[in-house]
Protein backbone atom coordinates (compact mmCIF):
# COMPACT_ATOMS: atom_id res chain seq x y z
CA UNK A 1 0.00 0.00 0.00
CA UNK A 2 1.23 3.53 -0.71
CA UNK A 3 2.40 5.34 2.41
CA UNK A 4 1.28 8.82 3.45
CA UNK A 5 4.26 10.91 4.57
CA UNK A 6 3.95 13.61 7.18
CA UNK A 7 5.69 16.17 5.03
CA UNK A 8 6.37 16.43 1.29
CA UNK A 9 9.64 17.36 -0.40
CA UNK A 10 9.19 18.02 -4.09
CA UNK A 11 11.48 16.90 -6.85
CA UNK A 12 12.41 19.27 -9.61
CA UNK A 13 10.76 16.58 -11.72
CA UNK A 14 7.36 17.32 -10.19
CA UNK A 15 7.73 21.08 -10.72
CA UNK A 16 8.94 20.54 -14.26
CA UNK A 17 6.12 18.15 -15.06
CA UNK A 18 3.48 20.59 -13.79
CA UNK A 19 5.08 23.44 -15.70
CA UNK A 20 5.11 21.33 -18.85
CA UNK A 21 1.39 20.60 -18.53
CA UNK A 22 0.15 24.01 -17.49
CA UNK A 23 2.19 25.85 -20.12
CA UNK A 24 -0.58 24.72 -22.44
CA UNK A 25 -2.86 27.29 -20.80
CA UNK A 26 -0.99 30.01 -22.68
CA UNK A 27 -2.51 28.83 -25.96
CA UNK A 28 -5.80 30.26 -24.78
CA UNK A 29 -4.26 33.70 -24.54
CA UNK A 30 -2.70 33.35 -27.97
CA UNK A 31 -6.13 33.05 -29.55
CA UNK A 32 -5.61 29.49 -30.76
CA UNK A 33 -8.40 26.94 -31.01
CA UNK A 34 -8.75 25.49 -27.51
CA UNK A 35 -11.83 23.41 -28.28
CA UNK A 36 -9.88 20.35 -29.46
CA UNK A 37 -8.35 18.40 -26.57
CA UNK A 38 -5.93 15.50 -26.62
CA UNK A 39 -6.32 13.11 -23.69
CA UNK A 40 -3.39 10.82 -22.82
CA UNK A 41 -3.84 7.93 -20.36
CA UNK A 42 -1.21 5.58 -18.98
CA UNK A 43 -1.09 3.06 -16.12
CA UNK A 44 1.42 4.11 -13.45
CA UNK A 45 2.82 2.60 -10.27
CA UNK A 46 0.72 3.03 -7.10
CA UNK A 47 0.76 6.43 -5.44
CA UNK A 48 -1.34 7.70 -2.55
CA UNK A 49 -4.06 9.98 -4.00
CA UNK A 50 -3.53 12.53 -1.22
CA UNK A 51 0.21 12.68 -1.93
CA UNK A 52 -0.62 13.15 -5.60
CA UNK A 53 -3.05 15.97 -4.80
CA UNK A 54 -0.62 17.72 -2.47
CA UNK A 55 2.27 17.64 -4.91
CA UNK A 56 0.54 18.27 -8.22
CA UNK A 57 -1.93 21.01 -7.27
CA UNK A 58 -0.90 24.61 -7.82
CA UNK A 59 -2.43 27.65 -6.13
CA UNK A 60 -5.72 29.08 -7.41
CA UNK A 61 -6.71 25.99 -9.36
CA UNK A 62 -9.93 24.04 -9.37
CA UNK A 63 -9.38 20.66 -7.74
CA UNK A 64 -11.39 17.59 -6.88
CA UNK A 65 -10.54 14.70 -4.56
CA UNK A 66 -12.77 11.70 -3.92
CA UNK A 67 -12.08 8.39 -2.22
CA UNK A 68 -14.15 5.41 -1.15
CA UNK A 69 -11.97 2.84 0.59
CA UNK A 70 -14.74 0.25 0.76
CA UNK A 71 -14.99 0.25 -3.04
CA UNK A 72 -11.19 0.63 -3.40
CA UNK A 73 -11.68 3.65 -5.63
CA UNK A 74 -10.20 7.12 -5.65
CA UNK A 75 -10.02 9.96 -8.13
CA UNK A 76 -8.12 13.25 -8.19
CA UNK A 77 -8.60 16.10 -10.68
CA UNK A 78 -6.38 19.19 -10.89
CA UNK A 79 -6.85 22.32 -12.96
CA UNK A 80 -9.53 22.89 -15.59
CA UNK A 81 -8.67 22.72 -19.26
CA UNK A 82 -12.32 23.30 -20.07
CA UNK A 83 -15.07 24.29 -17.67
CA UNK A 84 -18.52 25.72 -17.21
CA UNK A 85 -19.61 27.73 -14.19
CA UNK A 86 -23.27 28.70 -13.93
CA UNK A 87 -23.85 31.79 -11.82
CA UNK A 88 -27.47 32.47 -12.67
CA UNK A 89 -30.37 30.64 -14.23
CA UNK A 90 -31.55 33.31 -16.61
CA UNK A 91 -31.22 31.00 -19.65
CA UNK A 92 -34.03 28.78 -20.86
CA UNK A 93 -32.11 25.73 -19.59
CA UNK A 94 -31.69 24.95 -15.89
CA UNK A 95 -28.23 24.47 -14.42
CA UNK A 96 -28.39 20.67 -14.73
CA UNK A 97 -29.31 20.88 -18.42
CA UNK A 98 -26.48 23.34 -19.00
CA UNK A 99 -24.03 20.84 -17.50
CA UNK A 100 -25.43 18.07 -19.70
CA UNK A 101 -24.98 20.25 -22.80
CA UNK A 102 -21.39 20.90 -21.72
CA UNK A 103 -20.73 17.14 -21.56
CA UNK A 104 -22.30 16.50 -24.95
CA UNK A 105 -20.43 19.30 -26.68
CA UNK A 106 -17.08 18.54 -25.04
CA UNK A 107 -17.08 14.81 -25.86
CA UNK A 108 -17.01 15.66 -29.56
CA UNK A 109 -13.82 17.66 -29.09
CA UNK A 110 -11.58 15.07 -27.40
CA UNK A 111 -8.98 12.90 -29.10
CA UNK A 112 -8.09 9.88 -26.90
CA UNK A 113 -4.64 8.34 -26.63
CA UNK A 114 -4.75 5.37 -24.25
CA UNK A 115 -1.29 3.86 -24.56
CA UNK A 116 -1.88 1.36 -21.76
CA UNK A 117 -5.13 0.12 -23.35
CA UNK A 118 -6.86 0.60 -20.02
CA UNK A 119 -9.80 2.34 -21.70
CA UNK A 120 -9.82 5.00 -19.01
CA UNK A 121 -11.23 8.19 -20.45
CA UNK A 122 -11.11 11.61 -18.80
CA UNK A 123 -13.91 12.21 -16.34
CA UNK A 124 -16.14 15.22 -15.91
CA UNK A 125 -16.24 16.61 -12.37
CA UNK A 126 -19.30 18.49 -11.22
CA UNK A 127 -20.91 20.00 -8.16
CA UNK A 128 -23.90 22.19 -7.35
CA UNK A 129 -24.96 24.53 -4.58
CA UNK A 130 -27.88 23.47 -2.42
CA UNK A 131 -30.19 26.23 -3.68
CA UNK A 132 -30.53 27.22 -7.33
CA UNK A 133 -29.82 30.85 -6.52
CA UNK A 134 -27.29 32.71 -4.41
CA UNK A 135 -28.24 34.38 -1.16
CA UNK A 136 -26.47 37.47 0.17
CA UNK A 137 -24.35 35.71 2.80
CA UNK A 138 -21.69 34.03 0.70
CA UNK A 139 -20.88 33.08 -2.87
CA UNK A 140 -17.93 30.74 -2.52
CA UNK A 141 -19.05 28.42 -5.32
CA UNK A 142 -21.05 28.85 -8.50
CA UNK A 143 -24.60 27.50 -8.69
CA UNK A 144 -23.16 24.75 -10.89
CA UNK A 145 -19.62 23.82 -11.90
CA UNK A 146 -18.44 21.17 -14.33
CA UNK A 147 -14.94 20.75 -15.73
CA UNK A 148 -12.43 18.48 -17.43
CA UNK A 149 -9.06 18.67 -15.64
CA UNK A 150 -5.55 19.04 -16.93
CA UNK A 151 -4.44 16.20 -14.64
CA UNK A 152 -6.45 13.20 -13.48
CA UNK A 153 -5.49 10.23 -11.32
CA UNK A 154 -7.92 7.33 -11.17
CA UNK A 155 -7.47 4.41 -8.79
CA UNK A 156 -9.60 1.29 -9.08
CA UNK A 157 -8.45 -1.54 -6.82
CA UNK A 158 -4.73 -1.94 -7.58
CA UNK A 159 -4.75 -0.16 -10.96
CA UNK A 160 -3.67 3.50 -11.05
CA UNK A 161 -4.22 5.43 -14.28
CA UNK A 162 -2.79 8.88 -14.94
CA UNK A 163 -4.60 10.98 -17.54
CA UNK A 164 -3.25 14.25 -18.92
CA UNK A 165 -5.53 16.49 -20.99
CA UNK A 166 -3.94 19.12 -23.20
CA UNK A 167 -4.51 20.81 -26.55
CA UNK A 168 -4.16 19.10 -29.92
CA UNK A 169 -1.75 21.74 -31.17
CA UNK A 170 0.34 21.90 -28.00
CA UNK A 171 4.00 21.63 -29.12
CA UNK A 172 5.13 19.69 -26.01
CA UNK A 173 2.65 16.85 -26.49
CA UNK A 174 5.35 14.26 -27.11
CA UNK A 175 7.32 15.42 -24.04
CA UNK A 176 4.25 14.90 -21.85
CA UNK A 177 3.75 11.38 -23.20
CA UNK A 178 7.39 10.53 -22.52
CA UNK A 179 7.29 11.92 -18.98
CA UNK A 180 4.21 9.85 -18.09
CA UNK A 181 5.94 6.66 -19.22
CA UNK A 182 9.18 7.43 -17.42
CA UNK A 183 8.63 6.07 -13.90
CA UNK A 184 6.19 8.82 -12.95
CA UNK A 185 5.22 7.51 -9.49
CA UNK A 186 8.80 6.78 -8.48
CA UNK A 187 10.06 10.20 -9.47
CA UNK A 188 7.19 12.27 -8.08
CA UNK A 189 8.32 11.97 -4.44
CA UNK A 190 11.90 12.53 -3.28
CA UNK A 191 11.62 11.00 0.16
CA UNK A 192 9.43 10.80 3.23
CA UNK A 193 10.15 13.05 6.17
CA UNK A 194 9.47 12.15 9.77
CA UNK A 195 8.89 15.76 10.71
CA UNK A 196 6.19 16.04 13.37
CA UNK A 197 3.10 18.01 12.43
CA UNK A 198 1.89 20.61 14.87
CA UNK A 199 -1.70 20.34 15.98
CA UNK A 200 -4.00 23.23 15.16
CA UNK A 201 -5.40 25.09 18.15
CA UNK A 202 -9.10 25.52 17.46
CA UNK A 203 -11.01 28.51 18.73
CA UNK A 204 -14.69 27.71 19.07
CA UNK A 205 -17.44 27.58 21.64
CA UNK A 206 -19.95 24.85 22.38
CA UNK A 207 -21.94 26.93 24.82
CA UNK A 208 -25.66 26.39 24.66
CA UNK A 209 -26.26 30.05 23.75
CA UNK A 210 -24.45 29.49 20.46
CA UNK A 211 -27.04 26.91 19.49
CA UNK A 212 -30.09 28.99 20.37
CA UNK A 213 -30.66 29.94 16.69
CA UNK A 214 -30.78 26.23 15.89
CA UNK A 215 -33.30 25.58 18.67
CA UNK A 216 -35.40 28.50 17.41
CA UNK A 217 -35.40 27.08 13.86
CA UNK A 218 -36.41 23.65 15.16
CA UNK A 219 -39.33 25.17 17.06
CA UNK A 220 -40.29 27.26 14.03
CA UNK A 221 -40.25 24.10 11.92
CA UNK A 222 -42.39 22.23 14.45
CA UNK A 223 -44.94 25.06 14.31
CA UNK A 224 -45.11 24.77 10.51
CA UNK A 225 -45.57 21.01 10.83
CA UNK A 226 -48.26 21.48 13.46
CA UNK A 227 -50.22 23.76 11.13
CA UNK A 228 -49.92 21.15 8.35
CA UNK A 229 -47.82 23.40 6.12
CA UNK A 230 -45.00 20.85 6.20
CA UNK A 231 -44.54 17.22 7.14
CA UNK A 232 -40.76 17.60 7.47
CA UNK A 233 -38.10 20.32 7.49
CA UNK A 234 -34.32 19.82 7.64
CA UNK A 235 -32.79 22.41 9.93
CA UNK A 236 -29.09 23.10 9.41
CA UNK A 237 -26.61 24.92 11.62
CA UNK A 238 -23.16 26.36 10.91
CA UNK A 239 -20.35 26.32 13.45
CA UNK A 240 -17.57 28.87 12.85
CA UNK A 241 -14.08 27.94 14.02
CA UNK A 242 -10.63 29.51 13.72
CA UNK A 243 -7.12 28.20 14.26
CA UNK A 244 -3.78 29.72 15.17
CA UNK A 245 -2.40 28.59 11.80
CA UNK A 246 -3.91 27.75 8.43
CA UNK A 247 -5.75 24.46 8.20
CA UNK A 248 -3.81 21.58 6.68
CA UNK A 249 -6.33 20.28 4.16
CA UNK A 250 -4.33 17.16 3.31
CA UNK A 251 -3.96 16.26 6.98
CA UNK A 252 -7.69 16.79 7.60
CA UNK A 253 -8.54 14.54 4.65
CA UNK A 254 -6.11 11.96 5.93
CA UNK A 255 -7.91 12.05 9.30
CA UNK A 256 -11.32 11.75 7.66
CA UNK A 257 -10.09 8.81 5.58
CA UNK A 258 -8.84 7.08 8.71
CA UNK A 259 -11.87 7.85 10.89
CA UNK A 260 -14.59 7.13 8.33
CA UNK A 261 -13.50 4.24 6.07
CA UNK A 262 -17.12 3.51 5.10
CA UNK A 263 -17.82 7.06 3.84
CA UNK A 264 -17.04 8.98 0.69
CA UNK A 265 -14.14 11.32 1.55
CA UNK A 266 -14.11 14.40 -0.67
CA UNK A 267 -12.54 17.81 -1.19
CA UNK A 268 -13.55 20.50 -3.68
CA UNK A 269 -11.12 23.37 -4.17
CA UNK A 270 -11.99 26.60 -5.97
CA UNK A 271 -9.79 29.27 -7.54
CA UNK A 272 -9.89 31.38 -4.35
CA UNK A 273 -8.23 28.61 -2.34
CA UNK A 274 -11.45 27.73 -0.52
CA UNK A 275 -11.91 24.03 0.14
CA UNK A 276 -15.15 22.21 0.80
CA UNK A 277 -14.29 18.89 2.46
CA UNK A 278 -16.17 16.13 4.21
CA UNK A 279 -17.02 12.49 4.76
CA UNK A 280 -20.46 11.70 3.37
CA UNK A 281 -22.29 8.40 3.88
CA UNK A 282 -25.05 9.36 1.44
CA UNK A 283 -25.00 8.39 -2.23
CA UNK A 284 -27.47 10.37 -4.30
CA UNK A 285 -26.90 8.58 -7.59
CA UNK A 286 -24.60 5.86 -8.87
CA UNK A 287 -24.77 4.47 -12.40
CA UNK A 288 -22.50 1.61 -13.41
CA UNK A 289 -23.10 -0.42 -16.57
CA UNK A 290 -26.67 0.90 -16.79
CA UNK A 291 -27.50 -0.10 -13.21
CA UNK A 292 -28.70 2.74 -10.99
CA UNK A 293 -28.49 2.94 -7.19
CA UNK A 294 -29.75 5.72 -4.93
CA UNK A 295 -29.66 5.75 -1.12
CA UNK A 296 -32.59 6.72 1.04
CA UNK A 297 -30.79 7.74 4.22
CA UNK A 298 -32.77 9.35 7.03
CA UNK A 299 -33.32 8.60 10.70
CA UNK A 300 -30.30 8.63 13.02
CA UNK A 301 -29.04 7.42 16.38
CA UNK A 302 -25.70 7.27 18.18
CA UNK A 303 -23.49 4.20 18.37
CA UNK A 304 -23.29 2.18 21.58
CA UNK A 305 -20.30 2.01 23.90
CA UNK A 306 -20.23 -1.78 23.52
CA UNK A 307 -21.77 -4.35 21.20
CA UNK A 308 -24.83 -5.06 23.37
CA UNK A 309 -25.63 -1.36 23.79
CA UNK A 310 -25.03 -0.74 20.09
CA UNK A 311 -27.42 -3.50 19.05
CA UNK A 312 -30.06 -2.19 21.45
CA UNK A 313 -29.77 1.35 20.05
CA UNK A 314 -29.95 -0.02 16.50
CA UNK A 315 -33.02 -2.11 17.29
CA UNK A 316 -34.74 0.89 18.86
CA UNK A 317 -33.93 2.93 15.75
CA UNK A 318 -35.45 0.28 13.48
CA UNK A 319 -38.58 0.22 15.63
CA UNK A 320 -38.94 3.96 16.17
CA UNK A 321 -42.17 5.19 14.58
CA UNK A 322 -40.86 8.75 14.46
CA UNK A 323 -37.56 7.78 12.76
CA UNK A 324 -39.26 5.36 10.37
CA UNK A 325 -41.78 8.04 9.40
CA UNK A 326 -38.94 10.43 8.61
CA UNK A 327 -37.19 7.74 6.59
CA UNK A 328 -40.32 6.71 4.69
CA UNK A 329 -40.77 10.24 3.37
CA UNK A 330 -37.32 10.06 1.78
CA UNK A 331 -37.56 6.55 0.33
CA UNK A 332 -41.03 7.25 -1.09
CA UNK A 333 -39.79 10.46 -2.72
CA UNK A 334 -36.84 8.79 -4.47
CA UNK A 335 -39.02 5.84 -5.55
CA UNK A 336 -41.69 8.17 -6.95
CA UNK A 337 -39.24 10.42 -8.81
CA UNK A 338 -37.56 7.47 -10.51
CA UNK A 339 -40.93 5.94 -11.36
CA UNK A 340 -42.13 9.21 -12.89
CA UNK A 341 -39.11 9.12 -15.20
CA UNK A 342 -40.25 5.79 -16.62
CA UNK A 343 -37.79 3.68 -14.67
CA UNK A 344 -38.78 0.61 -12.68
CA UNK A 345 -37.18 1.13 -9.26
CA UNK A 346 -36.92 -1.61 -6.67
CA UNK A 347 -36.54 -1.00 -2.94
CA UNK A 348 -34.26 -3.14 -0.80
CA UNK A 349 -35.35 -3.91 2.75
CA UNK A 350 -34.95 -1.30 5.47
CA UNK A 351 -31.61 -1.74 7.20
CA UNK A 352 -29.02 0.03 9.35
CA UNK A 353 -25.99 1.85 8.01
CA UNK A 354 -23.50 1.86 10.88
CA UNK A 355 -20.74 4.47 10.82
CA UNK A 356 -18.04 5.07 13.41
CA UNK A 357 -20.03 7.54 15.51
CA UNK A 358 -23.59 7.36 14.19
CA UNK A 359 -26.05 4.93 12.58
CA UNK A 360 -28.80 5.62 10.07
CA UNK A 361 -31.88 3.97 8.66
CA UNK A 362 -30.99 3.04 5.10
CA UNK A 363 -32.93 1.81 2.06
CA UNK A 364 -30.97 1.27 -1.18
CA UNK A 365 -33.14 1.79 -4.28
CA UNK A 366 -32.14 0.16 -7.59
CA UNK A 367 -33.23 0.51 -11.20
CA UNK A 368 -32.06 -0.30 -14.70
CA UNK A 369 -31.23 2.93 -16.46
CA UNK A 370 -32.94 4.08 -19.64
CA UNK A 371 -30.25 5.16 -22.14
CA UNK A 372 -32.43 8.09 -23.19
CA UNK A 373 -32.22 9.55 -19.68
CA UNK A 374 -29.03 11.38 -18.73
CA UNK A 375 -27.46 11.41 -15.23
CA UNK A 376 -28.08 15.13 -14.87
CA UNK A 377 -31.79 14.67 -15.61
CA UNK A 378 -31.98 12.21 -12.73
CA UNK A 379 -29.97 14.44 -10.38
CA UNK A 380 -32.28 17.32 -11.21
CA UNK A 381 -35.29 15.21 -10.21
CA UNK A 382 -33.69 13.88 -7.03
CA UNK A 383 -32.11 17.03 -5.60
CA UNK A 384 -32.93 18.02 -3.01
CA UNK A 385 -34.42 14.94 -1.40
CA UNK A 386 -36.52 15.27 1.78
CA UNK A 387 -33.45 13.91 3.62
CA UNK A 388 -31.74 17.30 3.25
CA UNK A 389 -34.67 19.69 2.63
CA UNK A 390 -38.05 18.48 3.83
CA UNK A 391 -41.52 17.79 2.52
CA UNK A 392 -43.10 19.35 0.50
CA UNK A 393 -39.78 20.21 -1.12
CA UNK A 394 -40.55 23.70 -2.43
CA UNK A 395 -42.11 24.94 0.80
CA UNK A 396 -39.25 23.48 2.82
CA UNK A 397 -36.62 25.15 0.61
CA UNK A 398 -38.40 28.50 0.88
CA UNK A 399 -38.38 28.25 4.66
CA UNK A 400 -34.71 27.20 4.67
CA UNK A 401 -33.77 30.19 2.50
CA UNK A 402 -35.64 32.63 4.75
CA UNK A 403 -34.63 31.23 8.13
CA UNK A 404 -30.94 30.27 7.76
CA UNK A 405 -28.53 33.18 8.30
CA UNK A 406 -25.72 31.51 6.37
CA UNK A 407 -25.08 30.12 2.91
CA UNK A 408 -25.37 26.35 2.60
CA UNK A 409 -23.03 26.54 -0.40
CA UNK A 410 -22.25 22.93 -1.39
CA UNK A 411 -23.60 21.57 1.90
CA UNK A 412 -26.23 18.86 1.28
CA UNK A 413 -25.85 19.31 -2.48
CA UNK A 414 -24.77 16.96 -5.32
CA UNK A 415 -21.02 16.39 -5.72
CA UNK A 416 -19.56 13.85 -8.12
CA UNK A 417 -18.19 12.74 -11.47
CA UNK A 418 -19.30 11.09 -14.70
CA UNK A 419 -17.54 9.52 -17.65
CA UNK A 420 -18.00 9.09 -21.39
CA UNK A 421 -20.01 5.88 -21.00
CA UNK A 422 -22.62 7.49 -18.75
CA UNK A 423 -21.26 5.93 -15.56
CA UNK A 424 -21.38 8.35 -12.66
CA UNK A 425 -21.33 8.69 -8.90
CA UNK A 426 -22.81 11.63 -7.03
CA UNK A 427 -22.99 11.96 -3.29
CA UNK A 428 -24.75 14.43 -1.00
CA UNK A 429 -22.27 16.87 0.54
CA UNK A 430 -23.14 16.35 4.19
CA UNK A 431 -20.75 15.92 7.18
CA UNK A 432 -18.81 18.76 5.63
CA UNK A 433 -16.90 22.01 6.19
CA UNK A 434 -15.96 25.04 4.11
CA UNK A 435 -12.34 26.02 4.83
CA UNK A 436 -10.19 28.99 3.86
CA UNK A 437 -6.81 29.66 5.46
CA UNK A 438 -7.38 29.53 9.23
CA UNK A 439 -11.20 29.76 9.18
CA UNK A 440 -13.73 26.97 8.81
CA UNK A 441 -17.49 26.76 8.71
CA UNK A 442 -18.77 23.34 9.79
CA UNK A 443 -22.22 22.23 8.64
CA UNK A 444 -24.66 19.85 10.28
CA UNK A 445 -28.40 19.34 10.03
CA UNK A 446 -31.29 17.39 11.51
CA UNK A 447 -34.61 16.29 10.06
CA UNK A 448 -37.60 17.66 11.96
CA UNK A 449 -40.94 15.82 11.86
CA UNK A 450 -43.94 15.59 14.17
CA UNK A 451 -42.66 14.29 17.49
CA UNK A 452 -39.16 15.74 17.15
CA UNK A 453 -37.70 17.14 20.37
CA UNK A 454 -35.37 20.16 20.09
CA UNK A 455 -32.94 18.86 22.73
CA UNK A 456 -32.56 15.52 20.93
CA UNK A 457 -31.97 17.24 17.59
CA UNK A 458 -29.36 19.45 19.24
CA UNK A 459 -27.58 16.35 20.54
CA UNK A 460 -27.57 14.92 17.01
CA UNK A 461 -25.94 17.92 15.35
CA UNK A 462 -23.37 18.24 18.14
CA UNK A 463 -22.42 14.62 17.45
CA UNK A 464 -21.95 15.45 13.77
CA UNK A 465 -19.90 18.57 14.56
CA UNK A 466 -17.66 16.61 16.89
CA UNK A 467 -16.80 14.16 14.13
CA UNK A 468 -15.62 17.03 11.91
CA UNK A 469 -13.73 18.79 14.69
CA UNK A 470 -11.75 15.64 15.41
CA UNK A 471 -10.64 15.53 11.79
CA UNK A 472 -9.66 19.19 11.53
CA UNK A 473 -7.31 19.40 14.53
Amino acid sequence: MPVMPNDFHFLDYAHGFKELIFQGKSTENQGQNIQNITSISHIIDPIDPLIFLSIMKQHNQLSFYWENQKKQEAIVAIGAIKSLQVNDNQTENNRFEQCQHFVKNTLNDINYIDESLNINYPHFFSYFTFLDKHNHYNKSFSLATIFIPYIQLFKKKDIYTLTINTYNNYPNLEKIKEQIKNNFSEKIILHQSLKTEKENLLSYSLEESQYQPFIDKVNHGLEAIKTKKLTKIVVAHALEVKTNTNFNIIKSLKNLRKNYPDCYIFAIGNEQEENFIGASPERLLSIQDNQLISDALAGSASRGKNNDEDQKIGKNLLNSEKEKREHQVVSNFIFKQLSNMGLNPQKASLQLLKLSNIQHLWTPINAEINPNITPFEIIHKLHPTPAVAGEPINLACNLIEKSENFDRSLYAAPIGWLDKQGNCEFIVGIRSALIKENSARLYAGAGIVAGSKPEQELTEIKLKFQALLQALI
